[in-house]
């Protein structure tokens, strides 16, 4: 053999078979090293980062069931929620504000004038909830008619329940209409 990085590859194949091995295992540790730096090292530090976050998000779900132990009792609150619903009922925008502004729309599409409206009376027949709403309108009598007309024609299901009119050329009407709706817990 000369001197340096030569290497004569004859000599290798044809050494005694304990030579061989004895390459062979060196490369084989070699590489194996190399891979365990290379994949496992990094895949280890991973699992620790993973099990830190772990572990913090185990005390933070500690600290959120001691918070939620720490809350009024369920049923107080369902029944403060209840309580809230019923006492907003009238105003909900489903059978409260936009009933007006339905009605708003058939009072400026027929020419009346809206003089007064007062809060709904809500009642319950079966599996139906009734809102009774008081209105005091002055119109003539075919402002009047088209509002009739409008109110029939409409999409919900409303019904004059009252009506007074008082007047002679300009009527004021003293009408009650009712809004019909389906209970949310009915099925």
């Amino acid at each position: 053999m000369k001197r340096g990085a030569h290497i004569d590859w004859q000599y290798v194949i044809f050494a005694p078979l304990w030579l061989r091995h004895s390459i062979i295992a060196v490369i084989s540790v070699l590489i194996w090293i190399l891979i365990r730096y290379l994949l496992v090292i990094p895949l280890m530090e991973g699992n620790q980062q993973l099990q830190r976050q772990l572990e913090k998000v185990e005390r933070q779900a500690e600290a959120y069931q001691q918070q939620w132990r720490a809350l009024p009792e369920n049923d107080l609150l369902k029944a403060q929620i209840q309580q809230a619903k019923s006492e907003l009922q009238p105003y909900q925008s489903d059978n409260g504000a936009g009933f007006i502004h339905i009605i708003t729309g058939y009072l400026s599409a027929s020419g009346c004038q809206l003089m007064e409206i007062a809060a709904p009376s809500v009642s319950q027949q079966g599996m139906l909830t009734l809102y009774d709403w008081q209105l005091n309108v002055s119109a003539d009598y075919f402002q009047f008619i088209e509002l009739i007309r409008l109110i029939n024609d409409g999409s919900g299901l409303v019904a004059v329940n009252r009506l007074i009119l008082d007047g002679g050329q300009h009527l004021t009407i003293n009408m009650t209409l009712r809004l019909y709706q389906l209970n949310q817990g009915a099925s």
